[in-house]
């Protein structure tokens, strides 16, 4: 994948969420995913092959708070 849309820490960038890229992390049979949908951005979480089990939305302007989220939730 090209720099343009990752940071340095290897993160999809807000260009690569606009883009469609969806990030994504799987371990133990749990995974958690963040993307952008409708200028917001989704983070949801659950078992592998079942329905969401949390479902968190954050508007264009809070990829931070976004992230931080995302990065609490244990996989």
């Amino acid at each position: 994948m090209s720099k343009k849309f990752k940071n340095k820490d290897g993160s999809l960038n807000g260009y690569a969420f606009a883009c469609g890229y969806i990030q994504r992390e799987e371990k133990n049979g749990k995974y958690k995913e963040i993307y952008m949908e409708d200028n917001h951005y989704h983070i949801k979480n659950g078992v592998i092959g079942e329905s969401f089990e949390n479902w968190e939305v954050y508007s264009n302007d809070e990829l931070t708070k976004a992230r931080k989220f995302y990065r609490s939730i244990k996989v």
